[in-house]
């Protein structure tokens, strides 16, 4: 079957973190660990799951020594492999994603009428697997924004079960949370659909046309739909936002400013975040009729179009194959930005360089957004050696 040989391994589980100050007594379906700073047990107590039961003991197994190690955070998920046997003894190299979540009310909640906060505050662990090949990596974002999302039903169900007040601290408690965690489990078993499937529901949609997405981004052009569902507008708006080159460029401006000491790899320092553009804002209109999207006006660059033609190879079932294309695009524009940049720097005293940087641009597939939209001509000390570029290159067009 199809949805079965598309499932990739996706799972996920959610799990209720008792913290014991004394009573170290574990009970059969925890696993507990030592944490040395304070001398107290930690127990995680399964509320739901769709994990086979090997699979879900080697999974708390996997967590309590991350907990013993202080390397589960709240608020920010973390994304580790783990390697775990099924009840078929099969071994299965899987992608985590964990996030510790805290139940924010509970700090105020009123015990016993009085004004006694609650000793015991609620600490949630929320997490998702998936087969090691499609790994979690390249969602991170949507990982901990839909995470954060849980605490809405657990909220929910604890207000409207006054028993539950105290937490769910024994086996009856947690089997009523249990019980009544109906709308919680639905939102965890719809986490791939919504954290990951929306790039594999826009390559269906879009097929070739998304080429004028990723030119749309690149001029950080603004968006106007038709004939399209609101499912639709939503998946392209986020595929939009994972185009965004914010976050690379912030982890390259953070790393210029000596901020982080890590290396860049392959990316060099030349972006600067502080620098403006002055071309236009360009408005496309893209159109969905008889199954097929056009895009009014129909522009587009022939690197974008390249780019087009390797998303359309990958697997349109493979949430991650399609996001590792879109993050190798992200990377060689900036890669080609940073290049002409130094070519630019070098043109200033080199005519050789200003012609490479010439060559180098009619080569690139993408000389108009890099030339009008990569913010070159901001660049103080090259301002004239781009002016000159585009003139030069302007001239060679009209006589063409």
């Amino acid at each position: 079957m199809e949805k079965k040989e598309h499932d990739f391994g996706r799972h996920f589980a959610l799990y209720y973190c008792n913290v014991h100050k004394e009573d170290k007594n574990s009970e059969t379906d925890s696993i507990t660990s030592e944490a040395s700073q304070n001398e107290s047990s930690i127990s995680l107590s399964v509320l739901s799951t769709d994990l086979e039961a090997s699979v879900e003991t080697e999974l708390r197994k996997f967590l309590g020594q991350k907990l013993a190690k202080n390397l589960v955070y709240s608020d920010n998920g973390s994304i580790s492999t783990m390697e775990c046997r099924s009840d078929d003894d099969v071994k299965t190299s899987f992608s985590c994603y964990y996030c510790m979540l805290e139940n924010v009310e509970d700090k105020q909640l009123i015990v016993n009428d009085d004004s006694t906060s609650d000793p015991q505050q609620r600490k949630y662990i929320v997490c998702f697997t998936a087969f090691q090949k499609n790994n979690l990596d390249h969602f991170q974002h949507e990982l901990d924004v839909y995470c954060k999302g849980v605490l809405k039903y657990l909220d929910d169900q604890v207000c409207c079960d006054p028993s539950m007040q105290g937490g769910p601290t024994t086996q009856d408690s947690k089997v009523q949370l249990t019980n009544i965690n109906t709308s919680v489990r639905a939102y965890l078993e719809n986490w791939c659909e919504v954290t990951m499937d929306y790039t594999c529901r826009c390559m269906k949609l879009l097929g070739p046309s998304v080429k004028y997405i990723l030119y749309g981004a690149l001029v950080d052009a603004t968006f106007e739909f038709k004939g399209m569902t609101e499912q639709h507008q939503h998946d392209l708006k986020r595929f939009l936002h994972a185009c965004n080159l914010s976050e690379i460029l912030k982890q390259t401006d953070k790393e210029k400013r000596g901020v982080s000491p890590a290396s860049t790899g392959s990316l060099d320092l030349l972006v600067d975040l502080g620098e403006c553009t002055s071309a236009p804002q360009q408005t496309l209109t893209l159109t969905l009729s008889q199954d097929e999207v056009t895009c009014s006006p129909e522009v587009c660059t022939t690197f974008c179009e390249d780019w087009s033609k390797i998303f359309n190879k990958t697997d349109y079932h493979r949430a991650s194959q399609i996001r590792h294309v879109l993050e190798a695009f992200k990377i060689k524009y900036i890669q080609s930005i940073n290049t002409l940049k130094r070519l630019l720097i070098q043109a200033e005293a080199d005519y050789y360089a200003l012609y490479k940087s010439y060559v180098f641009i009619k080569n690139s597939g993408n000389s108009e957004i890099l030339l009008n939209y990569s913010h070159l001509d901001s660049v103080h000390e090259i301002q004239d050696v781009v002016k000159s570029l585009k003139e030069f290159i302007t001239e060679n067009l009209q006589q063409t």
